[in-house]
């Protein structure tokens, strides 16, 4: 009885030494081949949509939305960060086939949508999956922002 609760007890010390340690290390910025990526700006939350550069759909293109708002177009090994307020969010890739993705954010958190393409009748369709923070850090070092044109910043707020 004794040996379970010390297990149990030291169990719960290493999960919490895990997730201080943890918690530390994502204060860190991500570094992208284009600049950084920082905390989420303070009672916002901030949502990385990124695209793994990859052969497998490489000439198309994924565009997310929300309702008719554009939020990021991206080719393959760029990534875009979106400042969002704090709430329910459903996010969607139009095309062949679409795809949708519903997304809950808190303020001051980050978040990472992954964007690959996936099979379709014709040609790849792009498929939203929800990610984490070291999967897109172990491709931001070849991964640049995509830049948004004027006149689209200008449409959707960029």
């Amino acid at each position: 009885m004794k040996t379970g609760m010390m297990l149990r007890a030291a169990c719960g010390l290493a999960l919490a030494m895990a997730t201080s340690g943890a918690i530390a290390e994502d204060a860190a910025p991500i570094k992208t081949k284009t600049g950084e990526i920082g905390a989420a700006p303070a009672g916002k939350a901030q949502v990385v949509f990124f695209r793994p550069g990859s052969i497998m759909g490489m000439a198309l293109g994924c565009t997310v939305h929300e309702g008719e708002r554009e939020l990021a177009r991206l080719g393959a090994g760029k990534y875009y960060v979106v400042t969002m307020a704090p709430g329910k969010h459903t996010l969607f890739t139009r095309g062949q086939v679409g795809d949708s993705l519903n997304l809950e954010v808190e303020a001051d958190e980050t978040y990472f949508v992954k964007c690959k393409i996936g099979n379709g009748t014709i040609s790849g369709a792009p498929v939203l999956e929800p990610s984490d923070r070291d999967s897109f850090a172990k491709k931001a070092k070849g991964s640049s922002m995509w830049t948004a044109p004027a006149d689209w910043v200008q449409k959707n707020g960029g």
